[in-house]
């Protein structure tokens, strides 16, 4: 299956105009359908209204936030003044930013958007946490560091692998944006290759049946965190994009006592392409 309808949440912030750089890049690539989603909830300014407060002060409250929000819209029609009206389109939605954008992104291909940043003082409301978009979405979600810009196709791409069932989800959906002229790598930490735990089963086989060539790399398990060693690993290798599972382990368990999803998700300097 092609990709044909991309989701982009944009709310303006430094990481989602990365995030929506790789999403047009994406709908050209594919000659995809691309809807910004603009999700957000309640402002400092809307919180800030009482019911005693004169009519005439509290329109000029909201108008406060009703501009910043035809700001983002104008920002968004401006980067994509160059794609066709037909297959760009514009979705604001008012209340709970993660609920929404799960729901969302249940019914697009691939979601994309920016990495986590820690929201300004009033910017509150438009916190992203793609991870969570992730877990409760169900659907591929590819997140961009603030900044970042790469190219589509011809990159080094890892895809981080422990056997477990995530990231057998992430390798199906990344299936669908690799490239024949990507350079894929398949690496694991503190793992036995695949020959050893899948008797019979050629990787490299299964990967030249989609026109796509793999090479395989065990890292070793040592002090540094397994997401740490991933990063350090794509790093040196000049990686374009990270593909992994989310939460193997369950989020609770990551919440208390840290895990790799939540560590590369905050730290990761490549766009990062997790499912669950």
């Amino acid at each position: 299956m092609s990709i044909k309808n991309i989701l982009v949440a944009y709310n303006g912030l430094p990481s989602a105009d990365a995030a929506l750089q790789g999403a047009i890049a994406m709908q050209k690539h594919y000659d995809a359908h691309l809807t910004c989603l603009f999700a957000y909830g309640d402002s400092n300014l809307a919180g800030r209204i009482q019911p005693w407060m004169p009519q005439k002060v509290q329109d000029a409250l909201l108008e406060v936030d009703t501009q910043a929000i035809q700001m983002i819209r104008d920002k968004f029609m401006e980067r994509c003044a160059d794609i066709p009206e037909d297959k760009r389109h514009w979705i604001e939605n008012k209340g709970p930013v993660h609920r929404t954008l799960a729901a969302y992104a249940r019914l697009y291909d691939v979601t994309v958007l920016g990495m986590h940043e820690d929201p300004a003082y009033g910017q509150e409301h438009l916190e992203i946490r793609p991870e969570k978009v992730t877990l409760d979405s169900g659907r591929p979600v590819i997140s961009f560091p603030a900044d970042y810009s790469g190219a589509l196709t011809g990159r080094h791409v890892v895809i981080a692998w422990d056997g477990g069932r995530a990231a057998a989800r992430a390798l199906a959906d990344a299936m669908q944006i690799l490239d024949p002229s990507d350079k894929i790598e398949i690496v694991s930490v503190g793992r036995l290759p695949f020959a050893q735990t899948l008797p019979d089963f050629d990787i490299a086989q299964f990967f030249e049946r989609h026109d796509l060539r793999v090479t395989l790399t065990e890292l070793t398990r040592d002090s540094r965190s397994i997401a740490h060693t991933l990063m350090d690993h794509c790093e040196s290798v000049g990686a374009g994009l990270l593909v992994m599972g989310a939460y193997e382990h369950s989020p609770l368990r990551e919440g208390l006592i840290g895990g790799v999803t939540q560590e590369i998700a905050s730290r990761a300097t490549i766009p990062v392409l997790m499912s669950h």
